[in-house]
């Protein structure tokens, strides 16, 4: 690989002097690489300096002797920094330190408005790479007509996959996929085939690779299902590719997302339980077939129990009570009334308690009818009133409920007397005051 060659002529990690801030203590600074795709491709590196001025490594070419041929031989022809600020960290060194970048970029800096597009498209990687010089360009692409992307396109090409992984040169690149001609952006989009995954992967690449699902035509369908297939339980895994995952099912057709349905019912309680993985298991609820549905719910309705008091899981659980069909959500209201007071009590599977009452009809009737089933202090009211969690259900029934309703549960909470007074029971005593119009009173 480029990236592994390059990284062989330099350590990993140099040390500079710092002749300011750090009073010549000497300084770790790391060369890293931003895309380590597993193809020949353009090298991308950042320098990342922990702290203090921004200088060169040591044993590296003074900004003297920053030609030309070395600033090709050593980086590509691109410095790639982290940016923060106005025109960013790294921005702010090129041009404190006097570093050679193009007049253009510098032109752009200074908001010069005599800019123009071919002057930029001379020295495009140059201007794409940084802060204010991709805002730029993006600008241009949204308010010319598709000849300007497709003139940026032009000098974008050779490039693709390292601006598909900066953190500003991917903004040009979905600027490209959205306004460009059909046939234009299908070239571009094709460009990132054999290396989706690692795209996906990417906290940059993953947004490109959402832009083009998104906009991809029907034909390059089929490469993106190709690339993914096998791969659907790992990308989800990740914190970035379960976006694309996301992406796919919202946006290609049911029959196209399949494959994914597919690998997802092979682990779909492990799935339910995770923290990405959760949230593919809502996509699946709002946007696939009632077929691929059931085979994704089958085991997760057999695992309900825990899973609606799971940290990630009882997630799910809300959404097929407010997607799922009726069968489902009867299921999962007759788990939660077989102990009301426990369900409610606890602190994830109380928000699928709400949830119920919320979206499916009669549910809130019946949560009622089991709260006051049983008197005493081990009654399930005595329970929610003396929860963290279980409180606040009380106080939502107690907004939406019959006349007839809040006069029974007051004076059922009234009767509980000392238990309200501990803990988090108090949290109710105000609704119990003498004159309170919110019990009783319609």
């Amino acid at each position: 690989m480029a990236e592994e060659q390059l990284m062989h002529r330099h350590d990993q990690t140099h040390f500079v002097e710092s002749n300011n801030m750090m009073g010549g203590y000497q300084q770790p600074v790391w060369c890293v690489p931003i895309n380590s795709l597993a193809s020949p491709m353009e090298p991308v590196f950042m320098v990342a300096v922990p702290t203090g001025p921004y200088m060169m490594p040591a044993g590296m070419p003074s900004v003297s002797d920053m030609d030309e041929a070395w600033y090709d031989q050593y980086y590509g022809g691109h410095w790639v920094g982290g940016h923060h600020g106005e025109n960013g960290r790294w921005g702010n060194w090129r041009r404190n330190e006097g570093y050679q970048v193009s007049p253009v970029l510098r032109r752009i800096w200074d908001a010069d408005e005599g800019v123009t597009l071919t002057e930029v498209l001379d020295v495009l990687m140059d201007v794409a790479l940084d802060r204010a010089g991709a805002a730029w360009i993006c600008e241009r692409i949204a308010d010319g007509d598709q000849k300007t992307a497709e003139h940026v396109m032009f000098g974008a090409q050779p490039h693709v996959l390292s601006l598909a992984v900066h953190e500003f040169g991917r903004e040009v690149v979905t600027a490209l996929i959205e306004r460009a001609s059909p046939d234009t952006a299908n070239n571009l989009v094709s460009q990132l085939f054999g290396h989706l995954l690692d795209l996906s992967r990417h906290p940059h690449g993953c947004r490109v690779v959402q832009h083009a699902i998104e906009h991809c035509p029907k034909e390059l369908q089929g490469p993106i299902q190709e690339e993914l297939r096998g791969e659907v339980v790992s990308c989800i895994e990740s914190a970035h590719a379960n976006f694309v995952i996301q992406k796919c099912i919202q946006s290609l057709p049911r029959l196209a997302t399949h494959f994914i349905v597919q690998e997802v019912s092979e682990q779909a309680v492990y799935l339910a339980r995770h923290r990405f993985g959760c949230r593919v298991h809502q996509r699946i609820l709002e946007h696939a077939s009632e077929s691929d549905v059931k085979s994704v719910l089958a085991e997760v309705m057999r695992s309900r129990n825990p899973l609606t008091c799971d940290e990630f899981g009882n997630y799910v659980v809300q959404h097929i009570l407010e997607f799922g069909a009726s069968d489902l959500q009867e299921a999962v209201v007759k788990t939660l009334l077989s102990d009301i007071g426990g369900f409610g009590s606890h602190k994830h599977s109380s928000n699928v308690v709400e949830k119920a009452m919320a979206v499916v009809p009669d549910a809130r009737d019946r949560v009622i009818d089991a709260i006051l089933a049983h008197r005493g202090a081990r009654s399930p009211l005595a329970a929610l009133a003396a929860s963290k969690y279980g409180n606040f259900v009380i106080q939502h029934i107690l907004e939406d409920c019959t006349v007839v309703q809040k006069q029974e549960l007051g004076d059922r909470l009234r009767a509980l007397g000392s238990v309200l007074r501990r803990g988090f029971g108090k949290h109710l005593l105000p609704l119990l005051a003498k004159g309170d119009t919110r019990l009783g009173s319609r």
